[in-house]
């Protein structure tokens, strides 16, 4: 019976690792193929939500960790909307302070911050950094990767891990990302739903975007 069932884990952690590993190959030719085809850059974002979304959906082991965080149990707790709250405004107080003792962003930030000056976009800019971006990123990091780490180790282990690599993905302004992933996850952890976070991190998102274009 033992051995069955650590043969039962082991094809479940390959299977991930598959899955981890097809969005990584993906995600690379995606990039190569918009850098020698640039007058389709603007769509990149749209074809890699499609594809995280094919694979995500593709993957049993992968839907069965994410499917029971999308349920909508949290409006009935108090605390969800004070977890929303907070994982909005330190995430935007530690960064009005690194803007203004400009420290632990990058400057190309910083200057852009307090100036304006962020190239002009349309809509799209709009739906990817509100909607699409928010939607994978939670479904990745805050669903299958915080909720598949904690199945093996301590949700401590497993919140600092998902927000590390949280921050490297966005290595220019990696300290707020940091911290709000590290909120994010504390609100999907605490809430066992991804819609607490995910519209955190939509509205987030939809704030910075105002702030450029």
């Amino acid at each position: 019976m033992l051995s069955k069932f650590c043969m039962e884990v082991t094809k479940i952690k390959l299977t991930l690792f598959i899955y981890i590993g097809l969005l990584i190959t993906t995600g690379y030719l995606i990039n190569s193929f918009f850098q020698f085809s640039p007058n389709f850059n603007e769509y990149r974002g749209e074809i890699w939500f499609l594809a995280f979304i094919s694979f995500t959906l593709g993957f049993k082991d992968v839907r069965e960790i994410i499917k029971p965080l999308l349920n909508v149990k949290f409006i009935y707790k108090p605390s969800a909307y004070l977890y929303i709250i907070i994982s909005l405004v330190i995430p935007y107080l530690l960064l009005l302070i690194c803007v203004h003792y400009e420290i632990l962003l990058d400057e190309s930030f910083i200057f852009n911050y307090k100036y304006g000056q962020w190239p002009t976009a349309g809509w799209s800019v709009y739906l990817r950094s509100g909607i699409l971006t928010p939607i994978w990123e939670e479904f990745f990091f805050r669903g299958f990767l915080l909720f598949f780490l904690i199945k093996y180790t301590k949700p401590f282990l497993a919140i600092s891990t998902t927000s590390i690599l949280f921050a490297l993905f966005h290595p220019q302004f990696w300290i707020i990302t940091l911290a709000a992933g590290v909120l994010f996850s504390i609100t999907a952890y605490k809430t066992n739903s991804l819609i607490p976070s995910l519209l955190s991190h939509s509205l987030w998102n939809l704030f910075m975007t105002s702030l450029f274009l």
